[in-house]
């Protein structure tokens, strides 16, 4: 894009609410590869361990996930269109800004979110806003007045903004999200074998709370946690050397939904935007074909945790096909879409199930897809729940090269 041209685009990770009982799961995103300024071109120029394995963007994570982190006050037009800065979103906007002033890979909803968890910001569901080109001028701050104001919220609206510049062209970002729950300072990196205390505050009403906590190896579950005026307390134990998720679920006016999340590396210090091991049963998706790479990785995966294999169904694979192209069709990640639900594709293809599972990703390989999956609680869930005996797998390729991926689970026995 050149001259006086203007290019925005915006994107919002509020894709998903929290799993269902249907063990309902949702991802997004291909993976981003930095270009420079201390970056490498792509994933293969990356830095890797003796073992090959690409260890990821190096990038100086916060010593902690607290919220909220107030930002300094900013006088330029684009700053004053946010009414309540953060510093850890104004930070996350100035790598993101620097990253497409470089022309690299648009970001996508993961990479926001990973960058987030990066600067300590707990924050869900952010709200991406970027306009490129010759010259942005003033009119982009209208722009993202506009764009910010049409954003629905039930808590508290806060944002970063940055700009970026280089003779011909000109990116302005903002990063939004609708804050519904804080938290007390908690480590990025912990001992392994310590208690670690979480201390959360909802900005809205809340009529009951959950800590879930996932670990590098096996089944998310949830932690001894109270809800007393609004405070949600829980203490987990990182034993497993890795990275950790514990995220904070609420019920609130609409239902229960992720209000909070934070990323603890247990045993070392986080140094990159990528965590540098492949997940379980990555190594078993050897398949030239994605759709079969990804059934070696979800029963490498269950054999992993010493769980039963499935029984791979072409059925199930019928179904989650159709369902991978419809969601490459619409470019849109959902279990819902104009072929029904889960529950719907199933009972075309003429199966019965007792119980049904379904994760759903965009990403830039096979490989990717699993690992993503595999970091999401509910994911995690159906990759490794006991009660399924069958499954299916489904895989649309883009025009970009990235793959729409369906993973249909099921018990049919």
């Amino acid at each position: 894009m050149s001259g006086s041209d203007l290019g925005v685009f915006c994107l919002s990770a509020a894709l998903a609410a929290a799993c269902t009982s249907a063990g309902l799961g949702i991802s997004s995103g291909p993976a981003v590869r930095a270009t420079e300024n201390g970056y490498a071109a792509d994933t293969a120029e990356l830095d890797r361990d003796d073992a090959g394995v690409p260890r990821g963007e190096p990038y100086a994570w916060q010593p902690a996930t607290r919220s909220p982190q107030p930002g300094a006050r900013e006088t330029s037009a684009l700053a004053i269109a946010c009414p309540e800065h953060d510093a850890a979103l104004d930070r996350a906007a100035r790598f993101i800004a620097a990253r497409e002033l470089a022309g690299r890979v648009a970001t996508d909803a993961e990479d926001v979110t990973y960058v987030m968890r990066a600067e300590g910001a707990p924050y869900v569901w952010p709200h991406l806003w970027v306009l490129a080109g010759g010259h942005v001028g003033d009119d982009g701050a209208t722009r993202f007045d506009g764009w910010l104001r049409a954003l629905p919220h039930v808590g508290e609206l806060r944002c970063g903004t940055a700009f970026a510049s280089k003779p011909g062209r000109e990116v302005a970002v903002g990063l939004a999200v609708d804050v519904v729950a804080d938290i007390a300072p908690l480590p990025t990196a912990a001992r392994l074998g310590s208690w670690l205390e979480l201390d959360a505050h909802s900005l809205v009403p809340a009529s009951a709370a959950e800590v879930i906590v996932l670990g590098p190896r096996g089944e998310p579950h949830a932690v001894t946690s109270s809800l007393d005026g609004g405070e949600v307390r829980a203490r987990f134990h990182v034993d497993r050397e890795g990275l950790w998720l514990v995220q904070v679920l609420a019920t609130i006016a609409g239902g229960p939904r992720p209000v909070a999340e934070a990323l603890v590396l247990a045993g070392s210090k986080p140094e990159t935007l990528v965590a540098s091991l492949p997940a379980p049963g990555e190594n078993d998706g050897t398949a030239a074909d994605p759709a079969a790479a990804l059934a070696g990785m979800v029963t490498g995966a269950r054999a992993s945790e010493g769980l039963t294999r499935l029984t791979r169904d072409a059925r199930l694979d019928r179904a989650a096909q159709a369902h991978a192209e419809v969601m490459r069709d619409e470019h849109q990640l959902a279990h819902e879409g104009r072929d029904g639900s889960p529950s719907d594709r199933l009972e075309r293809v003429g199966v019965a199930a007792h119980t049904v599972g379904e994760n759903v990703a965009h990403a830039a390989d096979a490989a990717h897809a699993h690992r993503t999956l595999w970091q999401s609680p509910s994911h995690r869930s159906n990759l490794l729940e006991s009660r399924f005996d069958t499954f299916g797998v489904g895989v649309a390729g883009d025009s970009d090269g990235t793959l729409w991926v369906c993973e249909l689970f099921a018990a049919i026995k």
